[in-house]
C-alpha cells in the first residue's frame, strides 16, 4: 500500500471547514482522496462503497452522534479509526475516547489536525501491512501442509525406528485411517518378515553414512496384509524441531491410483455424515477470516445442535442416537446456500461458514434454517422423531480475531440460544467492555497466580473403591479456587484457560506439592494411601517435570508406588512421543498411570501399545443409564476382557446410584469411583470397609 495515499471520510455539514481540513491534509505530504458525509445516510452508503482509511468527525456539526457513528462503522464491517473534532479545547477528552474515538482535536488548530491524522493513519497502514503479513504468513504455513498432504508421494516421517508423521498417501498406501494409527508405530511393522533383517542392515549403515539420501526397493506390508513392492528413498528431515528421518515410497505397481482417488475425499470429509471434517472446516475459517480482516468479503459462522439430542441418545443408544446425527447432517446439506459449507464440528454439533453476514440477512437465514429443523421429521424404530435446534452465529469481517475466538463468539451465541429455551439463533453482538478469549485467559492466569498467593487454592480428594473387597486407601485428588469472597471456584471453569496460558503446569505442581505434604502427613499416622493425581499436557511437554518430583518424592520421604498420575486419553494422544517418554520416566520413579477417559475411538488399546498405563479409568459416558442398556454393558465388557488380559485394572467413574454397582461387579470392574461413594471433600475420610 502507497503511504502517502489517504482516503479520509469527512463528516461535517460545514463544507468549508472540510476543504480547510482537506488542504491541510494535503499540506503533509498526502495524496488525499477524500469524501464528505453531511448525514448519517451519506455516511453509510459511503462506508458501503469506498475503502476509507479514517474518520473526521465533526461532534458538532455531524448532525448524529458519536454512538451512532460507531454502530455505522460496526454494521458496515469496517475498521476505522475515528478523530474527532471539537470547535474549543476540551478539558477533559475522555468523554469522546471511551465511546471509542481515537483522539480529540480542535478543527482550527491545523498544525495538531495534521499531527493526529498523519500519526493515525500511519497506525492504520500498518495495522493493515499486519493483517497483510500474518496473511500470507498463514497462507505460506498452508502452501506447505498442503504441499505434502496434496502430494501423489507417499511420504512419512520416523525417528529411532518411530513414526511421528506422515501424509495422507502414505496413511492410504498402507490401508491407516488417521495419523493416531500410525504415530508411534515401528517402520518394522509395514515390512514383511522376509525382508526384516535387510531393512534393518540398511537403517544401520545409513545411519553411519555421509550420505545423505539413499533408497532401498523392498517389500512392504498394508494393514490388510497385501505385499506389495516398493522404492524407498531416505533423507534427513525435522519434524517440530526434532530431527528425524523423510521416508518417500513408491509403488512399483499400479494399485496406487485407485488410492490416490480417494486421498481427496478422506482428508476432507466427515466419514459418518459426509459433511466436511473439522481440520478442512478450520483451514477454511482460518482463510476467510484472513480475507476479511484485508477487505476481501466478509463471512459468518452458525453453530448449531438439535436440542433434544442428550434424551434421544439416552432413548435410542449410541448406534442410534448416530442415525438421528446422520439425517440431521443431510438436511442441513440440503438447506444451506450452495457456496456455503457446512462441517461436523464435534461429536453432536454442526457448524456453517456462509457469505450471508449482515444482521439482518443472517437473522433471516438462522430462522429459515430452524424452521427447517424444527419441522423436519426423521424415522427411526418405526418412531417418528422431531427436535428443534439451536442456533449461535459469528459475524466476520474487517474488525474480526482470528479463527479460535470468532468461534468462541459463536459459541457464546449459542449458548444463549440455548438458555433462551433453544429452537431460535442469535448473533454474537459484543457487550461493551467484554473482553475476548486471549484477554479472559489472561485474566484467569492472573486470578489463579493471586490465589495462589493469597492461600485460596484448595485440595479436594474423592474416594476410589475396590469391588473386590481391596481394603488399601486410594483417592483421586482435585482443586478447586476460592474467589475473593470466600465462593468455591471448581476448576472445569478455570482449567482451559490455564492450559491455553501454560499456567496449568503451574497448578499440577502446587497440587503435587501440597497433596504430598498431606500424604507424608498420613505415612506419620501408619496411613498407607495411594494418590491418582490429574496431569495436563503442558507438564507432559515439561523436561523438568520429573526431576521435580523426584526431588519432591525425596524430601516427603514418600516411596512413589503411593502416586498414579491421570492423564486424558486425548493429550496422550497429542502427545504421544512426550506421554512415551514421561511413563518411562515414572517407571523409573515406581510410579503408576492411569489413562482416563478411555474407550472410545475404533481401536483404543492400540495407544497401551505405546503408553502401558497400569490402570484404565473408563469413559464417563459409559455409565449413562447403564442397567438399561445392553450396548454400553457389552462394551464394557469386552473392555474389561481385553485390559485384564494385558494385567490392567479398571476403573468407572461417575457412579451415581447404588443400582449399577451388581452390574459393574459382573463385568469385572475393579475400582469405583462417584458420588454415590463421597462427593470430593477437603478430607480424606472415607471408610474404605463400607463396601465390605
Amino acid at each position: 500500500m502507497d503511504s502517502k495515499r489517504l482516503a479520509p471520510i469527512i463528516v461535517s455539514t460545514d463544507l468549508n471547514e472540510s476543504e480547510e481540513l482537506i488542504s491541510a491534509i494535503r499540506g503533509i505530504g498526502f495524496a488525499v482522496r477524500p469524501t464528505v458525509a453531511s448525514s448519517d445516510e451519506a455516511l453509510r452508503e459511503q462506508l458501503q462503497s469506498i475503502q476509507a482509511d479514517l474518520i473526521l468527525f465533526d461532534a458538532d456539526k455531524a448532525g448524529f452522534g458519536q454512538e451512532e457513528l460507531h454502530t455505522l462503522i460496526n454494521d458496515a464491517g469496517k475498521r476505522l479509526p475515528v478523530i474527532v473534532l471539537v470547535h474549543k479545547p476540551v478539558t477533559d477528552p475522555m468523554q469522546y475516547l471511551s465511546a471509542g474515538a481515537d483522539d480529540v482535536v480542535v478543527a482550527s488548530n491545523h498544525e495538531h489536525v495534521q499531527h493526529v491524522v498523519k500519526r493515525t493513519a500511519e497506525a492504520q497502514f500498518n495495522w493493515r501491512s499486519l493483517k497483510h503479513s500474518q496473511g500470507q504468513v498463514r497462507e505460506a504455513e498452508k502452501r506447505c501442509q498442503l504441499l505434502l498432504e496434496s502430494s501423489k508421494d507417499a511420504i512419512g516421517y520416523v525417528h529411532e525406528g518411530m513414526h511421528i508423521h506422515a501424509n495422507r498417501s502414505y496413511l492410504d498406501l498402507f490401508g491407516l485411517g488417521d495419523m493416531d494409527e500410525i504415530e508411534g508405530m515401528p517402520l518394522m511393522d509395514l515390512v514383511t518378515s522376509s525382508e526384516r533383517s535387510n531393512v534393518k542392515e540398511f537403517l544401520r549403515q545409513y545411519s553411519r553414512s555421509n550420505d545423505p539420501e539413499q533408497t532401498l526397493s523392498t517389500q512392504l506390508l498394508s494393514v490388510s496384509g497385501d505385499e506389495f513392492e516398493a522404492e524407498l528413498t531416505f533423507s534427513p528431515a525435522s519434524i517440530d524441531g526434532e530431527d528425524c528421518t523423510q521416508i518417500l515410497i513408491q509403488r512399483h505397481d499400479g494399485n496406487t491410483k485407485e488410492l490416490e482417488k480417494q486421498i481427496h475425499f478422506l482428508s476432507q470429509r466427515d466419514l459418518m455424515t459426509g459433511l466436511y471434517n473439522r481440520q478442512y472446516f478450520m483451514d477454511q475459517l482460518k482463510e476467510k477470516v484472513a480475507d476479511a480482516t484485508r477487505g476481501l468479503g466478509n463471512r459468518a459462522v452458525i453453530l448449531l445442535a438439535l436440542d433434544r439430542f442428550d434424551s434421544l441418545k439416552e432413548t435410542f443408544g449410541i448406534s442410534g442416537s448416530d442415525i438421528i446425527l446422520v439425517d440431521f447432517g443431510k438436511l442441513l446439506e440440503k438447506e444451506i446456500h450452495d457456496d456455503d459449507i457446512a462441517c461436523r464440528f464435534d461429536s453432536s454439533r454442526f457448524i456453517v461458514l456462509t457469505s450471508t453476514w449482515q444482521a439482518e440477512a443472517l437473522q433471516a437465514y438462522m430462522e429459515r434454517l430452524a424452521g427447517s429443523i424444527t419441522n423436519h421429521i426423521c424415522e427411526l424404530d418405526g418412531r417418528s422423531i422431531a427436535s428443534p435446534a439451536s442456533l449461535g452465529a459469528s459475524i466476520i469481517d474487517e474488525n474480526a480475531p482470528d479463527a479460535n475466538e470468532t468461534l468462541a463468539r459463536a459459541e457464546r451465541a449459542f449458548k444463549q440460544a440455548v438458555a433462551s429455551g433453544g429452537g431460535q439463533g442469535y448473533i454474537y453482538r459484543p457487550r461493551e467492555g467484554e473482553m475476548s478469549q486471549k484477554q479472559l485467559d489472561e485474566l484467569w492466569g492472573k486470578r489463579l497466580r493471586e490465589a495462589i498467593k493469597e492461600n485460596r487454592m484448595r485440595l479436594l480428594f474423592q474416594p476410589i473403591v475396590s469391588l473386590n473387597g481391596q481394603p488399601e486407601e486410594h483417592y483421586n485428588v482435585f482443586m478447586r479456587m476460592l474467589d475473593e469472597t470466600g465462593k468455591p471456584i471448581a476448576a472445569l471453569e478455570f482449567m482451559p484457560s490455564a492450559e491455553r496460558t501454560g499456567v496449568a503446569k503451574m497448578l499440577d505442581r502446587w497440587v503435587l506439592h501440597h497433596a504430598l505434604k498431606q500424604l507424608a502427613a498420613r505415612l506419620r499416622d501408619n496411613r498407607r494411601t495411594i494418590l491418582f493425581v490429574k496431569l495436563t499436557a503442558g507438564s507432559l511437554q515439561d523436561p523438568e517435570m520429573l526431576p521435580w518430583l523426584s526431588e519432591q518424592l525425596k524430601e516427603n520421604r514418600i516411596s512413589g508406588d503411593l502416586l498414579v498420575f491421570e492423564i486424558k486419553t486425548g493429550v496422550a494422544v497429542n502427545y504421544l512421543r512426550q506421554a512415551r517418554e514421561f511413563q518411562k520416566g515414572l517407571r523409573q520413579l515406581h510410579c503408576h498411570l492411569t489413562l482416563d477417559d478411555f474407550g472410545s475411538g475404533a481401536n483404543p488399546f492400540q495407544l497401551l501399545k505405546q503408553v502401558p498405563a497400569d490402570y484404565l479409568k473408563f469413559d464417563a459416558t459409559f455409565m449413562d443409564d447403564l442397567p438399561n442398556s445392553p450396548e454400553n454393558q457389552e462394551t464394557l465388557k469386552l473392555l474389561t476382557s481385553q485390559a485384564h488380559a494385558e494385567n490392567r485394572m479398571v476403573i468407572a467413574q461417575r457412579v451415581e446410584d447404588p443400582q449399577v454397582l451388581p452390574t459393574l461387579w459382573g463385568l469385572g470392574i475393579n475400582y469405583i469411583q462417584g458420588n454415590f461413594l463421597q462427593v470430593p471433600s477437603e478430607r480424606m475420610d472415607y471408610d474404605f470397609t463400607a463396601l465390605g
